[in-house]
């Protein structure tokens, strides 16, 4: 698969502090590619140094293959929305559409109409952007990014601040764009459990530093659902288990509690079988680590596997 963005041993240090640290990531066409960490882990950095408006301490970046002094150019296949769009307030969105397509040198003219179509934003025409919702802005800023036909985007927190409505919109968005005009993503969101609808790709950075890459189905898996018992014997509750299922998963922690990570559905056969043999079942629940726990284990180092 090509790669749209690659970056080798991406290096940012602001006077003594190395706010990125050698750093290699790649994005490759097609993906959507969710981008997680904390305040301060980096995010918004690494963003701007792939826009070009930070320059790397040490390291290269490469756009569609290309680096160096082609850097501005491959830019151009890509869309940036790394902080709010200035849009002047007494402007409509074609007016103000119209400012950027002259200030960036964009012949087609039509090409404005289609991209407020696309982000559902045709029927606006008289309406200033003043007068816009929070989602109405944020759908204009994506408007933005697309008025050069790019090949992929690039959005620091493009659903920061919206209420459901507005989310579940840019969401749809993003996945039609993706799905039906080829358009890679990288987004940066604190709104995990949206992004967990969303991306196909999760990549977790602490302090700089990529500390996890996973695709979905990995996520899947390390955020399943699994059955918490505690009963008052652990060892033959173990041994009627193993019996029952060969290959059942399973651990027995302390205060005879066992957790079993396989056969959810089960449950209730389950629960039965123990009462039927003789283990009394004092607890008997099913919990699923989420996209948020699994995140602030993974970026405060409560994680371990």
């Amino acid at each position: 698969m090509d790669s749209i963005i690659q970056t080798y041993r991406l290096t940012k240090k602001f006077k003594d502090v190395e706010v990125i640290k050698p750093l290699n990531f790649s994005l490759r066409k097609g993906e959507i590619c969710a981008l997680i960490g904390k305040n301060g882990a980096g995010k918004s950095t690494m963003l701007k140094l792939l826009a070009g408006q930070l320059l790397p301490t040490m390291g290269e970046i490469q756009l569609f293959g290309k680096s160096g002094k082609d850097l501005d150019y491959a830019r151009k296949r890509m869309g940036f929305m790394i902080e709010t769009p200035t849009f002047f307030p007494d402007f409509t969105a074609i007016q103000n559409l119209e400012y950027f397509r002259i200030q960036r040198g964009i012949a087609d003219k039509k090409r404005i109409y289609t991209v407020l179509e696309i982000v559902g934003l045709a029927n606006e025409k008289r309406k200033k952007f003043q007068d816009y919702s929070m989602g109405m802005k944020q759908r204009l800023g994506i408007a933005l990014c697309l008025l050069s036909s790019p090949d992929c985007l690039v959005l620091d927190e493009p659903i920061n601040g919206l209420d459901v409505e507005g989310i579940m919109e840019i969401r749809k968005l993003l996945m039609k764009l993706n799905e039906e005009n080829q358009i890679t993503i990288l987004i940066s969101s604190h709104i995990l459990t949206e992004l967990k609808l969303l991306a196909k790709r999760f990549v977790f950075i602490k302090n700089g530093v990529i500390v996890e890459d996973l695709t979905r189905e990995s996520l899947e898996q390390k955020s399943r659902k699994q059955l918490l018992l505690t009963v008052d014997d652990s060892a033959k509750a173990a041994r009627l288990l193993e019996q029952a299922y060969a290959d059942i998963q399973f651990k027995v922690l302390p205060n005879n509690q066992i957790i079993i990570e396989n056969h959810v559905e089960k449950g209730g056969s389950i629960n039965h079988m123990l009462v039927e043999h003789g283990v009394m079942v004092k607890e008997f629940r099913m919990e699923a680590l989420n996209l948020e726990e699994y995140f602030l284990g993974l970026v405060e180092g409560k994680n371990n596997d």
